[in-house]
């Protein structure tokens, strides 16, 4: 007989740096927007009119999952929080090059 939880194994750093990470925003009217990252950002539903790219603060590092970088970014005026993914650059991995040639084929 197995031990519950006996085929969990601890992971090590590395593994722990490049692991795929839930989206830690929550959408809700509810609660007042506030950051704390990283543990969880309270967010409106919805942009205001003042969400554009000079309100907007990075907050954190910039994390890469499988070659996607993205950080997250909150408007300094209401709060409003979002995931931003970079634009994907020439010399990107293969897994990216991979998903493109997928995508491209799906859209065919």
């Amino acid at each position: 007989m197995r031990r519950i939880g006996s085929n969990i194994r601890k992971q090590n750093s590395d593994a722990k740096a490049h692991r795929v990470i839930k989206n830690i925003i929550r959408y809700t009217n509810e609660e007042s927007p506030r950051n704390e990252y990283p543990k969880r950002i309270v967010s409106p539903p919805q942009p205001s009119g003042c969400c554009n790219d000079d309100n907007r603060e990075v907050v954190g590092n910039t994390r890469e999952v499988d070659g996607f970088k993205f950080a997250y970014k909150i408007c300094r005026k209401c709060g409003y929080a979002l995931k931003f993914y970079y634009p994907a650059t020439a010399g990107t991995s293969k897994a990216v090059q991979n998903y493109r040639q997928w995508k491209r084929y799906m859209a065919h």
